[in-house]
């Protein structure tokens, strides 16, 4: 399975931190339920300012909470993810990257070491 990180900017509640939470729990029970396995997940602010006024779902957002989420998966399961994030409310932005399917073209220089070693 390939690995993905899901960077991920979603509305500010400063009442209700609650929808966040629930956000990543259904992005985590997504990747889970299809055999994939999440890495990491890393919170880079909440209630930042965003760079520009966004607008999304008939919403104009100036604040946004930050996460990534770093997740093995299928390519299946990251079309269906991307679906769902596209469709739900909380979600201002998001970005999708592949980051690699094989040892080698993630850790390049790790490999070479172990492969040298061993001869």
């Amino acid at each position: 399975m390939p690995l993905y990180e899901l960077f991920c900017i979603a509305s500010h509640n400063p009442v209700s931190p609650a929808n966040v939470r629930q956000l990543i729990q259904g992005i985590a029970t997504t990747v889970h339920s299809s055999g994939g396995v999440v890495r990491n997940l890393q919170a880079l602010g909440a209630g930042l300012t965003l760079p520009v006024r966004m607008r999304r779902h008939q919403q104009y957002h100036d604040r946004g909470d930050h996460f990534t989420i770093t997740f093995d998966a299928s390519p299946l399961v990251v079309n269906r993810l991307n679906d769902s994030l596209r469709r739900d409310p909380l979600v201002v932005r998001w970005m999708l990257t592949r980051k690699g399917d094989k040892i080698s073209t993630l850790f390049p220089s790790a490999v070479s070491t172990i492969l040298t070693e061993q001869k």
